[in-house]
């Protein structure tokens, strides 16, 4: 470990920023602890340290400390910027977290634009995945993720979870019994929806956005991150994800009611 550096603070104190934390495979067939948490700008003079997503020990030894990183302070974590970090206009919230088949995934609001000088930027949602058995995080990936219903867009997800439908459900909708589903609540003023997408849908696009990545880079992905060296196309080139079905939560409510 870097001198001065502690690496065993998982989260803030602070109940306006709350974290996400999920347990899930490591490496080498390990159990890690996966967070998602923003951090009040002081924490990171304190720390000199902040991570926007990260993977733990969970072992006695070392619980909560994350893997040593190399010596260019590369490891399982998403290292925030200083300038990200320090901001007080650029908050990302943590809202779900999730472990599927190999990779783990974060929910997040965030401002739609990474500039933490500006606060009047509209915020958006994203959805983020990491590959649980990369080392180095290099596969971390973001891409927009929204709701649409009655022609509005809903950008804000409060809440979410992964879900396998039943027979029943799968064959209502057209899945395979095995297709695991994300079903999110958004939030657009002045009503919400639930949207339901399917995994291998979100899959999909990552590894086309991933793709286009690499045939014509641009910008980067997660820019709010120290050192980050993956990369995007332009915002309009970027795939979202697709949503299998949306319904209102009066509708829901009704539909339960019967």
């Amino acid at each position: 470990m870097a001198p001065g550096v502690t690496y065993a603070f998982v989260a803030s104190t602070d109940a306006t920023n709350p974290a996400v934390a999920f347990v899930a495979p490591g490496l080498s067939n390990s159990v890690r602890l996966y967070v998602g948490t923003d951090e009040v700008p002081f924490n990171y003079y304190i720390r000199q340290y902040t991570c926007g997503v990260s993977s733990r020990y969970l072992s006695s030894d070392n619980i909560f400390q994350i893997p040593t990183p190399d010596s260019e302070l590369r490891g399982t974590f998403a290292y925030l910027s200083r300038k990200a970090a320090t901001s007080t206009d650029f908050l990302m919230k943590y809202v779900a977290g999730f472990s599927v088949e190999g990779f783990s995934y974060f929910l997040t609001t965030q401002p739609e634009v990474y500039d933490p000088s500006d606060s009047s930027t509209p915020r958006v949602s994203k959805l983020s995945q990491v590959c649980q058995q990369d080392p180095l995080f290099d596969s971390y990936v973001e891409m927009r993720i929204s709701c649409r219903s009655d022609s509005k867009d809903y950008n804000l997800v409060q809440a979410a979870t992964l879900v396998q439908p039943g027979e029943i459900l799968a064959e209502r909708l057209g899945l395979p019994a095995t297709e695991h589903l994300l079903v999110a609540a958004f939030y657009g003023q002045p009503d919400s929806v639930l949207c339901v997408y399917r995994l291998s849908d979100i899959r999909k696009r990552f590894t086309d956005n991933i793709q286009t990545c690499f045939n014509s880079s641009t910008l980067y992905v997660g820019r709010q991150f120290l050192g980050s060296t993956q990369y995007c196309t332009r915002d309009s080139q970027v795939s979202q994800t697709t949503i299998l079905s949306s319904i209102s939560i009066a509708q829901l409510y009704a539909e339960i009611d019967r």
